[in-house]
């Protein structure tokens, strides 16, 4: 007898978060970074508006990773 518990939560450990791509600038390194934790950063960074969220390069460690397209919560559109 199939049990409805597991089924529920196999359902929800399948659902995939929104994601954001990024890429380095100085590399080309490409990451997908979940668009909640974009959102966050890019609220709480209170910065200049016109410069996208930004992230330190993983792979080269000198680039920075610029989204390739995010609209944040002003609707504010940046694009690489």
């Amino acid at each position: 007898m199939p049990k409805n518990k597991n089924n529920k939560n196999n359902k929800k450990a399948k659902q995939i978060k929104p994601s954001i791509l990024f890429r380095c600038t100085t590399c080309n390194f490409e990451e997908n970074i979940p668009k909640d934790v974009v959102d966050f950063f890019d609220v709480m960074d209170g910065g200049d508006p016109a410069v996208p969220p930004r992230f330190d390069c993983q792979s080269c460690v000198r680039g920075k990773m610029h989204p390739v397209h995010y609209v944040n919560h002003d609707g504010i559109v940046y694009k690489v």
